[in-house]
């Protein structure tokens, strides 16, 4: 028989050397070896699709903090776009604002097929760098690039060889499974970084520190005493122009399989043995692992107005711009207590938080009068506007006793002594340190896609999407996934305290 909940294993010990105060000053767990690292290895970084969006508005741009920190940091550019070396560098500076890290940059044009282009590459890289590989490109020219840096020599197990690959890792869990195999034969594990920029974000590294160096938390952290837990990832932006990437994919794999289920984790995880990143990963996929097959029945898809009719959708797709769903946990921590989480595009407003819900106090009874009692919700606010709000019941100031909702608000960014990092910051920090604190493993993903994948299945071969309008809350059916249980009804980002 396990323990009950209030015999819960003791969280590890928050010592000096496991969460400490970054840069930023917000308390981390595992990343202040990286981030207070002032000098490190000599590296060259290889960006396959160095000219693409992804590599223009986020990667480069967070090689600004790196510069001065790691010797000699130089950046290899590898596309099929027709650009000179001369014009990949004018595009580093200006992404980078470093004139210096654009004067030593590259670029290589090629095939992701062909060997001609990796032979040049290959004659690039000297033998005495640590070499990282950052594949910021579509999934399907994964295969590719391992194959040919496999026969170019590029890739093996040399010590200081690292390997980034970009969501979505596989379509379902078989194709995941696939590529885990592909990178497995080339790199061992710890070579292999799987981006999630939502676990680099301060604030869900935060969530850790948060439960495990607060001790008033953890014995009220279990069934016995939440009553439920919500997770939401909201965007107030449409699909804009990646219609192609969306059309093919929908809201379950973009947001659910990876970073829903990483949040629900380290919120849900028990106590790791250490705060060492393998001891992170091994909770987080315990829970997983606790984690029941998401049921169509317990699951709602949406899709916006107006969504037929943007530039490269399919006018017959059924696809999913909206994705909520009640989970379940069978683990004697979590067993009985609604999970809850919604994502989707086009609503009212941009907001990703966590809410728990604890369980209500008896009713009161003053002077005769019953009063119903004010929610006790914990919010944990990931973007925008980072920070905790404990919201809770207080008498209203005079001679009644009345009951009011209040809140106690912890704002990050008045912590922080330097502006918040940006979460590939962190990311590239992370690799270039050789640490994956802040980055999902192998087992961990298969793990997100057996979990997902019979909604998807579901929702792929039968019906269609409630359709709900741009900048409303979703579905309407949404909202019944909560009635008659945890409160009736979604806590909304701009919600005044205790109004819930």
């Amino acid at each position: 028989m396990g323990a009950s909940p209030s015999s819960t294993p003791s969280p590890p010990v928050a010592s000096e050397a496991s969460v400490e105060v970054s840069q930023s000053g917000i308390s981390t767990c595992g990343l202040t070896r990286i981030l207070l690292t002032s000098r490190l290895e000599t590296t060259d970084l290889v960006i396959f699709g160095a000219s693409g969006d992804l590599a223009r508005r986020k990667i480069i741009p967070a090689l600004q903090t790196l510069d001065g920190k790691i010797k000699g940091l130089r950046v290899l550019g590898a596309g099929r776009s027709e650009m000179t070396t001369g014009a990949f560098r004018q595009l580093v500076a200006e992404a980078s604002g470093n004139d210096r890290l654009a004067s030593t940059a590259d670029w290589i044009q090629l095939d992701y097929k062909s060997q001609d282009g990796y032979e040049d590459l290959r004659k690039l890289i000297k033998k005495d760098r640590s070499v990282v590989f950052y594949l910021a490109t579509p999934p399907q020219t994964f295969a590719d690039i391992l194959a040919a840096l496999n026969a170019s020599g590029l890739s093996g197990r040399e010590a200081g060889h690292r390997i980034v690959v970009e969501k979505p890792l596989g379509q379902d869990a078989q194709s995941a499974r696939k590529l885990n195999a592909q990178l497995g034969e080339l790199f061992s594990e710890d070579q292999i970084f799987r981006i999630d920029h939502y676990l680099a974000k301060d604030t869900v590294q935060n969530v850790l520190a948060f439960r495990f160096s607060n001790s008033i938390f953890e014995p009220v952290w279990n069934r016995t005493m939440v009553q439920s837990i919500e997770i939401t990832a909201a965007e107030e932006i449409g699909i804009g122009n990646r219609a192609g990437y969306y059309d093919r994919i929908g809201a379950v794999r973009d947001m659910v399989q990876n970073h829903v289920l990483q949040v629900l984790a380290l919120v849900t995880m028990e106590p790791p043995a250490t705060f060492d990143p393998a001891d992170i990963r091994k909770a987080k996929l315990e829970l997983l692992r606790a984690v029941e097959p998401l049921d169509p029945d317990a699951a709602v898809r949406g899709q916006y107005q107006g969504y037929l009719n943007e530039d490269g959708v399919d006018p017959d797709s059924r696809r999913e711009t909206y994705a909520a769903a009640r989970v379940q946990i069978e683990n004697w921590r979590w067993d009985g207590v609604p999970i809850f989480f919604r994502t989707g595009k086009a609503l009212r407003r941009q907001s990703t938080e966590v809410v728990v819900r604890w369980r209500d106090a008896p009713q009161l009874a003053v002077a005769g009068r019953k009063q119903r009692p004010i929610p006790t919700l914990l919010v944990i606010r990931i973007q925008p506007d980072e920070g905790i709000t404990l919201r809770i019941g207080a008498k209203r100031p005079g001679p009644r006793f009345e009951m009011v909702p209040a809140g106690m608000k912890l704002e990050y960014r008045r912590l922080a002594r330097t502006p918040l990092p940006d979460a590939y910051d962190n990311v590239l920090r992370e690799v270039m340190a050789g640490g994956h604190t802040v980055f999902p493993g192998g087992k961990e993903i298969e793990r997100s896609w057996d979990i997902v994948d019979p909604l998807i299945e579901s929702w792929e071969s039968d019906g269609h999407p409630e359709l709900y309008e741009k900048g409303s809350w979703g579905p309407g059916a949404a909202d019944d996934l909560l009635a008659g249980r945890a409160g009736d009804r979604w806590v909304n980002s701009g919600d005044e305290p205790g109004t819930a």
